[in-house]
């Protein structure tokens, strides 16, 4: 099941990872919970806050998330791991709206490394 990921939907479920992870600051404004799953599979999710930006930019910032999950190869160090994406909110106005698809993508296939 290497390269395929199914999404975290409960709340028990987040909560879990965010308590017994090991949390990666990939960015600035970007940080990677990573936890050992129980089973074979691989798990993500994500976390914006309202705080990030607008619906417009948090859903933006989800569909990324979404996109390269499925389409990335995942990281093979990280087999039967949960993954929660959490975006930081910046001081910097409208950071989210100016940050472009390849710099996400960038820090995502950089997990491999």
């Amino acid at each position: 099941m290497a390269n395929k990921a199914y999404p975290l939907k409960k709340s028990s479920s987040f909560r879990e990872v965010a308590l017994k992870s090991k949390k990666l600051r990939l960015a600035r404004w970007l940080t990677l919970q990573v936890m050992p799953s129980g089973d074979s599979r691989n798990y993500y999710g994500m976390t914006v806050s309202g705080k990030v930006a607008n619906a417009v930019v948090r859903n933006k910032l989800k569909r990324w998330v979404r996109n390269c999950v499925q389409t990335e190869k995942w990281p093979s160090k990280y087999d039967a791991h949960s993954f929660v994406f959490v975006f930081k909110p910046q001081a910097e106005p409208g950071f989210f709206t100016k940050l472009e698809y390849s710099q996400f993508k960038e820090l995502f296939i950089s997990i491999n490394s």
